[in-house]
């Protein structure tokens, strides 16, 4: 996708602080805070920007560990329960990202968090008795928050956005 130098510049501030003004980018781009009003939308237009996520700190809120699940959803789940039913088992609010796969043993991967290891268990065990003929949970690794290495996209897209020609 062909972005403009401004475009480039202020998405490149964006990606670097979520929360900067558009007075703070109009200074470094030497433009009007309309300006760049205007070059946000044209982002936004673009579909280039999808949300505003905020980077939190887990353990701070009380969230100590994590799970990737490798899951394979039986075909028969999707002709027996209605989508918002199988959402709880898809898009559950103790998921952080769910991946559909095109494999057959596995169709789903999913990265969880938890407060601590017994709603980790709880949530597995309830999954499994209201779903276990129709969900098969191949395998789970577990681990803290404290062992997350790197948990952010930006760095990548700073470097994508370095590559990118006007």
């Amino acid at each position: 996708m062909k972005l403009t130098e401004n475009e480039q510049f202020a998405l490149r501030l964006l990606v670097e602080d979520p929360l900067i003004t558009n007075k703070d980018i109009a200074k470094k781009l030497k433009i009007t805070s309309q300006g760049v009003g205007r070059i946000r939308k044209q982002i936004n237009d673009k579909g280039i920007i999808k949300n505003q996520e905020l980077s939190l700190d887990y353990e701070k809120l009380d969230i100590n560990i994590h799970a990737i699940a490798l899951i394979k959803i039986l075909p028969s789940v999707f002709k027996k329960f209605k989508n918002n039913k199988l959402d709880k088992v898809l898009k559950p609010t103790n998921a952080i990202r769910s991946y559909a796969i095109p494999e057959t043993d596995i169709t789903h991967i999913i990265i969880y968090a938890f407060r601590n290891i017994k709603e980790y268990d709880t949530y597995f065990r309830n999954i499994l008795e209201e779903f276990g003929d129709y969900v098969e949970i191949k395998h789970t690794f577990v681990f803290s928050s404290g062992s997350i290495i790197k948990s952010s996209s930006k760095d990548m897209f700073l470097d994508v956005l370095g590559e990118l020609k006007t």
